[in-house]
């Protein structure tokens, strides 16, 4: 459980992306794919990376919109507040997309970020849309602001009330999810820090004793829907090695719809080891699990999970992160099909996506069922008809690819052509 709470190389928060999006691009004139490639700090060489966004350019071809970060400036977190707006947070500052004007050079420059163990999108009713993030004190950074005020100022705790979070993003690169305590029979957060803000009640089956507190991952956290994860006791208070891999599948998830202030548990067919993070996100009404399978293999061997072969491995592009080698080190243990299992929520369809390929993992659904979903270094545009999926095609083929996790609907590019790195401006 350690390393579900330590800072290392994983980012608190991170993200996930978008029920918004369904928002953000149902509009006719709304006709463009934009994508976001982003890859935490690793521990080792090269430790940083770039981040940029990309529009779906002609000829399956991604076009560069704009460079977030160079790679010496350290990509550290994400978040999404699933109405439109899109957070990127490095050493020096963050960058907000608005999805409505994707080409829009918006970068708040910051002193003292500090991601654990708060930093969160905030949207609500009578909320200004912000992010916010620690620091020797707790600071928001507000989306948007009148000419002549300031975008940064002092945070509160109680706007946790108001996070709005995605779910873990695919590929090997995961990120830290926001973590909350059960104390008694309230679920509160930050995780460890007070002050301490209530996010709701829980089920008499949850609760705990407030002397002994115990352990939930936010899965997510939308205008609808709470999904948590409570640790089990098996994987907490001992040390985490690789020697000593406890594991949990299926996955118990707790589920809370907020316009009926119902519970409901779901038994997700994946697994969890204590050095990954549940494979879950949440697209408007549609839970996504990648389905992984706990399968021990001796040592050295790998799980042998399929496509291994067709991903990058290090030293393939100098620029960028070895696929295959955190895969395997990350998800020791962990036989990954490349089956990614939707369910929707308020229907109950369940449907299937079978890629046969490890590095897989689905970006965006809209309302109307359309979907964007990555394989290797292919991106598919498809549609959710009943419970199947059809009309996959291909939109994109590219070997920066691998390093996309987020993407969005958004206004018709003006342009084929590449729009020059964003320029700083607070």
């Amino acid at each position: 459980m350690r390393q579900l709470i330590t800072r290392g190389v994983v980012i608190l928060f991170l993200c996930a992306l978008v029920a918004g999006s369904a928002q953000a691009g149902s509009g006719g004139d709304r006709a463009s794919i934009y994508l976001i490639a982003a890859t935490p700090a690793q521990s080792d060489a090269p430790r940083w990376y770039p981040a940029r966004i990309y529009a779906r350019g002609g000829k399956n071809q991604l076009v560069l919109v704009r460079q977030f970060f160079a790679a010496s400036e350290q990509f550290r977190a994400f978040a999404d507040d699933l109405h439109g707006r899109m957070y990127l947070a490095g050493n020096k500052g963050i960058f907000i997309v608005h999805q409505d004007d994707p080409t829009r050079e918006d970068f708040v420059q910051l002193e003292n970020f500090d991601d654990f163990p708060c930093w969160a999108a905030i949207h609500g009713d009578q909320v200004v849309p912000a992010v916010q993030y620690c620091g020797p004190q707790i600071q928001r950074v507000l989306a948007t602001a009148p000419p002549g005020q300031h975008r940064v100022g002092p945070g509160d705790w109680l706007l946790f009330r108001h996070m709005q979070y995605g779910g873990e993003n695919g590929g090997p690169f995961q990120m830290q999810p926001p973590l909350a305590e059960i104390a008694g029979s309230n679920l509160v957060m930050p995780y460890s820090i007070r002050p301490e803000v209530v996010l709701t009640q829980v089920p008499s089956e949850l609760a705990a004793s407030p002397e002994k507190r115990r352990t939930a991952v936010i899965l997510a956290a939308t205008d609808r829907y709470l999904a948590l994860w409570v640790v089990p006791d098996t994987m907490t208070d001992h040390s985490v090695s690789t020697s000593n891999l406890d594991h949990a599948e299926p996955l118990r998830v707790f589920l809370l719809d907020r316009l009926s202030s119902r519970w409901r548990t779901l038994e997700l067919r994946t697994a969890v080891t204590n050095i990954t993070r549940p494979a879950v996100r949440i697209f408007g009404d549609w839970l996504v699990t990648t389905n992984m399978e706990w399968r021990p293999a001796p040592a050295g061997s790998g799980s042998g999970s399929p496509g291994m072969e067709n991903e990058r491995a290090a030293g393939s592009n100098s620029a960028m992160p070895g696929i295959r080698e955190q895969y395997y080190n990350q998800f020791l243990d962990l036989y990954v099909p490349g089956k990614l299992l939707l369910q929707n929520l308020s229907d109950g369809r369940k449907v299937t996506l079978q890629t046969d390929q490890e590095d897989s993992e689905m970006l965006a659904i809209r309302a109307d069922g359309q979907i964007l979903y990555r394989i290797n270094e292919s991106i598919y545009e498809a549609q959710i008809a009943d419970s199947q999926i059809k009309a996959p095609t291909l939109i994109a083929k590219d070997k920066n690819v691998p390093d996309v996790h987020w993407a969005f609907w958004g206004p018709a590019a003006k342009s084929g052509k590449p729009v020059p790195d964003s320029r700083r401006v607070q």
